[in-house]
């Protein structure tokens, strides 16, 4: 992805929220088979989208080889990220319960790997419910009915207008919601 630099206060004035300044972020929004992360660092006058990745694990393999497959690609983003300033705050999206709880416990295994994997190169690890990052951005879905594609559109829609981007993956808009979330001045 190439480098975005967006003045910081226009996006202050999209979010009605005050951002941290000299700050690093890194969202993750963990999936089974999809997982996207996304670099965010600001300065005094700019926010800046330095990275969005993808970690993919096809599914129609086996769990231990998905497993597998995925903490490669995670220890080669982190390896990358040892190159770079470190990272202030790291934000990994918490999974919650759905219909499935063996899908339950796949998220739970990837949600660890990436805690564990990425702890070190972060000043502060969180992991926080998607509901929780959202709200600390300033999201707020247009219908109490709207369920997961159409939610899915509203937030990347969100980010797009946010950010000044075009965002048409939903693992990557979650991962600018965690990673702005974990901006947000307190």
């Amino acid at each position: 992805m190439k480098i975005k630099k967006i003045n910081i206060k226009s996006v202050e004035i999209f979010l009605n929220k005050k951002l941290k300044r000299n700050c690093i972020s890194v969202g993750y929004d963990v999936a089974m088979h999809s997982t996207g992360i996304v670099r965010i660092r600001t300065t005094e006058d700019f926010l800046v989208i330095e990275d969005m990745v993808r970690i993919i694990t096809p599914n129609d393999i086996s769990q231990n080889d998905a497993l597998d497959l995925f903490t490669e690609q995670l220890d080669t983003f982190k390896n990358k990220e040892n190159e770079k300033p470190k990272i202030n705050i790291s934000i990994i999206e918490d999974c919650f319960f759905g219909q499935n709880v063996n899908t339950l416990k796949a998220l739970a295994r990837h949600s660890v790997l990436v805690y564990d994997r990425m702890k070190r190169i972060s000043n502060i690890t969180m992991i926080l419910l998607p509901i929780s990052a959202r709200s600390k951005v300033g999201f707020v879905k247009s219908n109490k009915k709207i369920k997961r594609s159409m939610l899915k559109k509203e937030i990347m829609n969100f980010v797009s207008l946010a950010l000044d981007t075009k965002i048409k993956d939903e693992h990557l808009a979650d991962g600018c919601i965690l990673a702005l979330a974990g901006l947000i001045k307190e």
